[in-house]
């Protein structure tokens, strides 16, 4: 399988993709709770996503980009990932998700386990590099120079109804170590903003996506392949041939955007779960 056949999928969404609760977009509360990133469903009225206040606050904290992602993950493979394209430039990301830069990357290692402000300054990514000798690590050094990105902070949360990793890295042209409570809760107030307007498209894209009906004999297949059973024993079970529970595997391995069986198994006992 080459890299290109195992890049992550990627749907790109924009901010008029994008709503928020009237009169909430921009909370004053620099040190708001993460656990309050959570939106109502019962609000009576949505705004469209304010672009121009976001940008203003985003450079008044002393940001210049802010890269807002939602990711499907199992274990340390990325499956797909949903990516805001507004506030930074789409070149790097793509490049970054389907280059699996993110591999090398010492900050996505954290993120993944739930590390939460990451603050970060490129002296720092160049040093891992010169000390690791990874490809793509340069590369990923490289391209953050090239896009004058020089120093940031990363924030992360769960998902869970979604079984999503979300993650709001906001750059700097700066270099020198200048992140300071203040800059990081304004930050965090602004991810969270982010964040609150995105998660009704993600509910909607994500989850109808996820809310696709089996026929019988799918659901017969996927029941017995998630309790391990081989090919040969799924046909014998269901007194069919091996050709065709051969044949709807990999159909429901596309319909699930799953790369191989055992990752098919667990997208569909985490669809049985949920």
């Amino acid at each position: 399988m080459t890299i290109v056949d195992s890049a992550p999928r990627i749907e790109w969404f924009s901010h008029a993709e994008l709503v928020t609760p009237r009169g909430e977009f921009a909370p004053r509360d620099a040190h708001p709770s993460v656990t309050s990133f959570a939106v109502s469903h019962d609000w009576p009225r949505r705004a469209a996503f304010d672009v121009a206040d976001c940008d203003a606050r985003l450079r008044a904290a002393g940001f210049t980009t802010l890269c807002y992602g939602a990711f499907e993950l199992i274990g340390q493979q990325m499956l797909a990932a949903y990516l805001l394209r507004d506030f930074a430039p789409v070149s790097f990301v793509r490049a970054y998700v389907e280059g699996r830069l993110f591999e090398a990357d010492p900050r996505f290692a954290e993120w993944r386990q739930g590390v939460s402000p990451i603050a970060w300054r490129i002296d720092e990514l160049d040093a891992h590099v010169r000390r690791a000798g990874e490809r793509r690590m340069l590369a990923l050094v490289n391209s953050l120079r090239a896009h004058a990105m020089h120093s940031g902070v990363i924030f992360c949360w769960p998902v869970p109804h979604l079984d999503l990793r979300v993650a709001v890295s906001l750059a700097s042209e700066a270099h020198d170590a200048w992140l300071d409570d203040r800059v990081i809760g304004c930050a965090l107030a602004l991810s969270l903003d982010v964040h609150r307007a995105a998660q009704p498209y993600l509910d909607a894209r994500v989850g109808g996506a996820r809310a696709f009906v089996l026929e019988d004999d799918e659901a017969a297949v996927l029941e017995r392949l998630v309790h391990g059973l081989s090919d040969q024993e799924i046909a014998n079970a269901l007194s069919t041939s091996l050709h065709r529970v051969g044949a709807q595997i990999r159909t429901l391995e596309k319909r699930f955007n799953a790369r191989n069986r055992a990752q098919l198994a667990y997208l569909a006992a985490r669809r049985s779960r949920g």
